[in-house]
């Protein structure tokens, strides 16, 4: 399988229906966090980003998507569908599901949480 080099990955960030697509991936997974469990860890943090992502200001700009576009399933799946001459090539060799999935992996490192248990000056 072919390995995306990072000018493949910067390429795939820039292209608008690449982005386009991220951005539904992130409404959709954002509808979800809205109405997952309280008590899932890190929810503040999650359900703030959801927020932001529901109440965009620009839907023009690649928001997001340079994280997706780094995912190493991404890229790869990117890199080979890429056809030189076509730059649509490489995110029309992506699926919706694929795309969704980043997403969701990715999702509590874009609202900043990292899984560790929140800091208090208390011992």
């Amino acid at each position: 399988m072919p390995l995306s080099t990072l000018l493949a990955e910067h390429d795939l960030l820039c292209n608008p229906k690449f982005g386009s697509r991220v951005r539904m991936a992130l409404i959709r997974v954002a509808r979800d966090v809205l109405n997952e469990d309280p008590a899932t860890p890190g929810n503040p943090l999650r359900v703030g980003f959801a927020r932001t992502v529901l109440t965009p200001g620009d839907f023009t700009s690649p928001g997001n998507a340079s994280v997706i576009a780094a995912d190493p399933t991404i890229s790869t799946a990117a890199a080979a569908g890429a056809i030189e001459g076509d730059p649509d090539s490489a995110q029309a060799a992506l699926t919706d599901e694929q795309i969704v999935t980043a997403v969701s992996a990715a999702w509590n490192v874009l609202a900043g949480y990292n899984g560790a248990p929140p800091y208090s000056s208390e011992p």
